[in-house]
């Protein structure tokens, strides 16, 4: 008999396929990180970058400001999206360890108190009148279940989970680096912002002393009143434009208190420096290769697209059977003063075979559902590998002709400079009058705005290319290896 039922057992395992399992494969692949080595070569043969490494993880170093690595680090522990990024990866990590405790069998304790009224005309009464009213029933057991993960379903399915929470500590690492560029961002425009205000002033005075100029030769009838109305309408013009470069200050102190997790009012002193920082931007030659490994959010990517194979495999392993075991041992009476006595003992002992037979299609459809999102993950990956090396693209010619442009406005302002000190001179000995002299200090402050707004798009500029870059994020372990 034994013999016979362990046949039919084995028969229904060996005929599992009354559902046939489909065979379509994901039509997609990952693609591999373009080339960027005319970028690179191109990029280097200018000064202004050198032959070097991926930026390091404290990358903000590189322009060594006290207050910029101050700001960042405040930002990087204060800032509320951070809290609720790391909250969000803790989430994905126990979600992972749920699933992973569907691999190992599940022990329970159970003390149960049955206590029981039969009536007179109940049936056990009514025929066995000797048996009490009352009844009460103990029971103490341990029960043990355990699945038998023979297809790898509980296995995948911890896998996939395990894959999302990988996937969501590289999107905590991503916002880490955009939280920290943000806030180098938003720093060097007040900076920016900061040293234009100052510009700004000394032209006033420039303005000023024309307007004063323009208005005392009116008087003495050297000059008509639309030249002085000219001098007056552009000293209303600077000092309009320094209230707004005011308001831009505040506005821009707000966004820096909102990054670093302070409110508008608080007080976080600035200071200005005295000028843009100055470097050489160091690129590394085998960005192609190691791109992969460098980007937060290309990581993010890869790790998804393994969860979802490992969700392809847990749907397919649903078309087999499923094979539990369930166990329990214990202590029962219905007398207390005998429930640990060693002929109250119980135990049962289930296993179980779960075959799917006839689901309507749901299986089927669960497992296109799953490929299919399989696909959408590799398609994604995909465009986001596209995206980011045209991101490093991008940003290497940005910064590669901003420098050079920036070089331009440097020769540009030394001339007027130089113009500048001829005019003084001219002036000093009565060649030029004093008119010319004031409008050629203008032209020099007019410069020098236009220089620095160059030199803060070049520190931007470079930013940008090591967020591109990864912003010194590395990563030992590589799925699909």
């Amino acid at each position: 008999m034994r013999r016979a039922l362990f046949g039919i057992l084995l028969s229904l395992i060996l005929a599992a396929g009354c559902i046939k399992i489909p065979t379509d494969e994901a039509c997609c692949k990952m693609m591999p990180t373009p080339c960027l080595e005319y970028t690179t070569q191109t990029a280097l043969e200018d000064n202004n970058f050198y032959e070097g490494d991926f930026p390091d993880g404290d990358w903000w170093e590189m322009f060594e400001d006290p207050q910029l690595s101050h700001l960042i680090c405040t930002a990087l522990s204060c800032n509320p999206t951070m809290q609720m990024v790391k909250a969000r990866v803790e989430g994905a990590e126990a979600a992972a360890k749920i699933k992973k405790s569907h691999l190992f069998p599940t022990i329970g304790f159970s003390a149960d108190l049955d206590w029981q009224y039969l009536g007179k005309n109940d049936f056990f009464r009514a025929f066995t009148p000797v048996v009490p009213g009352n009844i009460s029933e103990y029971e103490i057991d341990l029960d043990f279940t355990y699945e038998f993960d023979f297809w790898s379903k509980n296995r995948n399915t911890y896998r996939a989970a395990l894959g999302i929470a990988k996937a969501m500590e590289a999107e905590r690492q991503n916002a880490i680096l955009a939280l920290s560029s943000s806030v180098a961002v938003v720093y060097f425009k007040l900076q920016a912002n900061l040293q234009k205000l100052v510009v700004l002033k000394e032209e006033r005075k420039i303005l000023t002393k024309l307007f004063q100029l323009t208005q005392m030769r009116q008087n003495n009838a050297l000059d008509d009143t639309s030249q002085r109305l000219d001098a007056e309408e552009q000293l209303f013009i600077i000092n309009k434009n320094i209230l707004m470069a005011k308001q831009k200050i505040e506005l821009i102190k707000n966004m820096l208190n909102l990054l670093i997790g302070q409110g508008p009012d608080a007080y976080e002193e600035v200071e200005k420096l005295s000028s843009a920082p100055r470097f050489d931007f160091p690129l590394p030659t085998n960005i192609s290769s190691n791109l992969l490994g460098r980007r937060p959010d290309l990581m993010a990517y890869i790790w998804r697209v393994e969860s979802g194979a490992h969700l392809v495999g847990a749907a397919k392993a649903e078309f087999y059977p499923r094979v539990d075991l369930y166990g329990l041992a214990g202590l029962d009476s219905v007398f207390f003063s005998k429930l640990f006595r060693w002929e109250s003992r119980t135990a049962s002992l289930k296993p179980a075979i779960h075959l799917p037979i006839f689901t309507a299609g749901r299986l089927k459809a669960n497992l296109r559902e799953k490929q299919a999102e399989f696909d959408e993950l590799i398609y994604a990956y995909n465009d986001a590998v596209l995206r980011a090396v045209k991101e490093v693209s991008d940003q290497v010619i940005t910064l590669k002709i901003t420098s050079e442009k920036l070089q331009v406005e440097e020769r540009i302002v030394a001339n007027k400079i130089q113009n500048r000190k001829i005019m003084a001179l001219r002036y000093k000995n009565a060649v030029s009058n004093l008119l010319d002299l004031l409008e050629t200090q203008d032209a020099v402050l007019q410069q020098e705005f236009m220089k620095i707004k160059f030199q803060y798009k070049r520190v931007l500029a470079a930013i940008q290319l090591i967020k591109a870059l990864g912003g010194g994020y590395c990563t030992e372990e590589m799925p699909f290896d």
